[in-house]
């Protein structure tokens, strides 16, 4: 009995030595549930672009204690719908504890409630919604949210010279939010909203909304829009000798936007999230993305997806690779750091507590800070 028992010890023993090294060989997976294809596919392969060089910096240095950083991609295919089975793939099949959210507040926020009842961490690098955090504590924004945006926008129109001007916006909870934020501070400060102008998202012809907004030439028109749609709206815009000063917020500010519209985005101008990019971290960054890449545009929202690889790589190290050590760990990871986009400490609501809003204008077909 004694030698049973003594054998049975040796096989546990060797059994738990053979283990212990495909344990350590094992990659740190962190899912992604990001756009590759559909209507804001251009967002996602972006995002994916800057977080995979994040992840190619992290894991030449070592990774996290030694383990390799694995992103594991699904396609959310840029609707709610398949946001939500992304998320849940992730979660249920692929068993990650902590995931980079979809790109668009109405998809973030559908899916939003699978991590939380999960308990799986999801964070979000471009989502403004103001109650993009509301499903949970396992819920994380690392940008500003849209009220900032909002009033910083009714204030360009004002130091422009606009006062009366109607407003265009897209259909989702981005739009939504944005434009009552800009609303209510427009109005606040004496502005007249002439009128209010919804558009859905994917439509290839824009031109009832732009002879709307358009009725009374007025000399400005804000409008809340995305990459694809607002490179559609320019064009026809300017096809249709539409003379106006466009006022967009931060989902316009993209180089892709600037190449589909053409000339006719020359001038835009909108609000963003403000990055400083004379940094050394961001300089640092820009350089190694171009070296990677070949190209020196940053797409949009790809510096904070930068981050939010850095801030979650942080926050494991910290709290160990389980979704509640990562809840936890996140705000004292995030406390004071650093990134690329500026100091990303929490709020009280999981959100950013610092946030700069900048102005930025479309110049010889370039995205620039627009300088008064």
């Amino acid at each position: 009995m004694k030698r049973f028992a003594l054998i049975v010890s040796v096989f546990s023993l060797l059994a738990c030595f053979s283990v212990a090294p495909l344990w350590a060989a094992e990659n740190v997976k962190i899912g992604a549930a990001f756009a590759l294809s559909g209507s804001i596919a251009v967002y996602g392969e972006g995002f994916k672009k800057c977080v995979d060089l994040a992840v190619e910096e992290i894991n030449a240095k070592g990774g996290i204690n030694g383990k390799k950083i694995e992103i594991v991609y699904e396609d959310n295919k840029s609707n709610p719908k398949d946001c939500v089975s992304a998320v849940r793939k992730l979660i249920t099949v692929d068993k990650v504890p902590v995931l980079f959210g979809p790109a668009g507040s109405s998809n973030f926020m559908a899916a939003a409630p699978v991590a939380q009842e999960s308990k799986v961490v999801m964070l979000s690098a471009q989502g403004t919604a103001e109650k993009l955090t509301q499903a949970g504590p396992f819920i994380f924004r690392i940008i500003p949210s849209n009220s900032k945006q909002g009033q910083r926008l009714a204030k360009l129109a004002f130091e422009l010279g606009y006062r009366q001007l109607p407003v265009m916006y897209i259909n989702n909870d981005w739009g939504l939010d944005l434009k009552d934020g800009f609303v209510t501070s427009f109005k606040k400060m004496g502005g007249v909203v002439t009128d209010i102008i919804p558009f859905d998202e994917k439509k290839t012809d824009y031109r009832t909304e732009l002879l709307r907004a358009n009725k009374d030439n007025p000399k400005a028109i804000v409008n809340l829009t995305y990459i694809n749609e607002g490179a559609v709206q320019f064009k026809q815009a300017f096809e249709m000798g539409v003379k106006t000063q466009w006022l967009c917020g931060s989902a316009a500010r993209a180089p892709k936007m600037v190449e589909l519209a053409g000339k006719a985005a020359e001038g835009v101008m909108g609000t963003y999230p403000s990055v400083i990019q004379d940094t050394k971290e961001y300089k640092t960054f820009k350089a190694a993305y171009q070296k990677k890449y070949g190209d020196d545009k940053i797409p949009i929202f790809g510096d904070y997806n930068y981050d939010m690889v850095y801030l979650t790589t942080r926050a494991i190290e910290k709290g160990g690779y389980t979704a509640e050590g990562i809840r936890a760990a996140l705000p004292a990871a995030a406390k004071g750091y650093k990134g690329v986009t500026g100091d990303k400490t929490f709020d009280e609501n999981r959100g950013m507590e610092h946030a700069d809003i900048g102005i930025w204008i479309v110049k010889g077909g370039k995205i620039e800070d627009h300088k008064k």
